[in-house]
């Protein structure tokens, strides 16, 4: 049986909104810090906030059933890109 998942609409971030992001410094949930600006999430978050997941037991989105959902990253305005930082997530930069 094939797998089926739900892939929510792509969103598309204006300069304005990817200069926003870029700038922002992201906490933890004690309030540190992070050391670096523009974090928008992790494939380690639960759910993640990038990428594929498969749900034990799958999930409903309007009356249909899916083994799990697929976020795709957004599309980004012109002189921004997503980049990986090991261990961390994804942050959005912008392009030098």
């Amino acid at each position: 049986m094939k797998e089926k998942f739900y892939t929510f609409p792509q969103e598309t971030w204006s300069a304005a909104v990817c200069e926003s992001k870029a700038k922002r410094v992201a906490k933890d949930g004690l309030g540190t810090s992070y050391p670096f600006k523009g974090y928008i999430g992790s494939s380690a978050s639960c759910p993640p906030a990038y990428g594929k997941v498969r749900y034990n037991g799958g999930c409903i989105h309007g009356d249909e059933w899916f083994n799990g959902e697929i976020r795709p990253f957004p599309k980004l305005a012109k002189g921004f890109e997503i980049v990986s930082v090991l261990s961390w997530g994804w942050r959005i930069v912008k392009k030098s």
